[in-house]
């Protein structure tokens, strides 16, 4: 949701968005006012809200094999906050990724995602070996575990 409540956002950050050690959260601030809030977004604008090192493209992928949900908590390890005094050590980024699914698609809607969505067996344009690509692998991990690790 979105808001610009003072208020809801200082709770919000005291209760939920703390920085735990090197691990961060996510949300998001906006490039003209510098105001933090929170917003429903499009994979791309997730995506888009991680920078990668300069010069390197960062694809985050999926364990095709595991059990789908419609809101779970990911990572990617190594790509959160930089320690204190020590920028060469980093913690976890979290994801929090809510899928919603309508109830019912009509044929005609069906074959509109069809069209919008890519092949079943989606090949990247860019291969894992070129060079300025980093590829990370997204995991289950337990947010208390790796605070206190």
């Amino acid at each position: 949701a979105d808001t610009t409540d003072v208020d809801t956002l200082k709770k919000a950050v005291e209760t939920q968005l703390k920085r735990k050690g090197i691990d961060v959260g996510v949300f998001i601030v906006a490039a003209d006012t510098g105001r933090a809030y929170f917003k429903q977004c499009s994979r791309e604008e997730a995506l888009a809200a991680k920078k990668p090192k300069k010069g390197h493209t960062m694809y985050i992928v999926t364990d095709p094999n595991e059990q789908k949900a419609f809101r779970l908590m990911k990572a990617v390890k190594d790509e959160g906050m930089p320690t204190y005094k020590n920028p060469f050590v980093h913690g976890n980024l979290f994801l929090v990724l809510t899928i919603e699914f309508p109830d019912t698609l009509t044929p005609e809607a069906q074959s509109s995602i069809r069209t919008l969505l890519p092949p079943p067996l989606n090949i990247p344009k860019i291969k894992e070996d070129d060079e300025g690509v980093e590829v990370h692998t997204v995991t289950e991990i337990d947010p208390v575990q790796s605070y206190n690790a």
